[in-house]
């Protein structure tokens, strides 16, 4: 394992995913990646966003709002981060399998780690159990209900030593 690609949400779930990340990161001495995207209504036109988490107002992607989008990702995260440095943040476009397929293969991570929103929630156009267990890196879900609930495809429980996880924190993905 040489770099974590984490797909950060604001959440208490995407909090838990980060918390996880870094302490993995850490212990192992690895790469941070911090990939983020602009929550939009729309599956397909990302050019198109909410201005912010209270998602009343659409706005167009401009330079300017990637920007200043970036500063708060970095913002939000970089107190927690404390020492650390090997860290790197990607603020990202269009769908978020594709986009996650794109920084795969320029070797950007190869564990995943995500926060686990809620059963069924939609991610890169299909339930995110989907989206996890059919994933060609090892993938690790954080939550829904509690920080230490972890939720692994099959990838991830053929290295689950790796992984810091005491049995009975985790458990394979199911599908939807």
């Amino acid at each position: 394992m040489e770099a974590i690609g984490l797909c950060s949400h604001y959440s208490r779930q995407g909090d838990w995913a980060f918390d996880y990340a870094f302490r993995l990161a850490g212990k192992r001495d690895i790469q941070l990646n911090i990939f983020h995207w602009l929550e939009s209504p729309f599956r397909f036109r990302r050019e198109i966003v909410y201005l912010d988490e209270k998602k009343e107002k659409l706005v167009r992607v401009t330079d300017e709002l990637q920007v200043k989008k970036e500063y708060e990702l970095r913002e939000y995260y970089e107190s927690r981060l404390g020492d650390f440095v090997k860290v790197g943040f990607r603020l990202c476009e269009g769908n978020e399998g594709a986009e996650l397929a794109r920084c795969l293969h320029r070797k950007e991570y190869d564990l995943l780690v995500m926060g686990y929103p809620e059963w069924g929630a939609d991610f890169g156009g299909q339930q995110i159990e989907r989206f996890a267990a059919n994933f060609r890196v090892p993938v690790v879900m954080v939550g829904p209900d509690k920080p230490n609930s972890f939720h692994l495809n099959k990838r991830a429980v053929d290295i689950v030593a790796q992984l810091y996880l005491k049995e009975g924190e985790w458990s394979l993905i199911e599908a939807g």
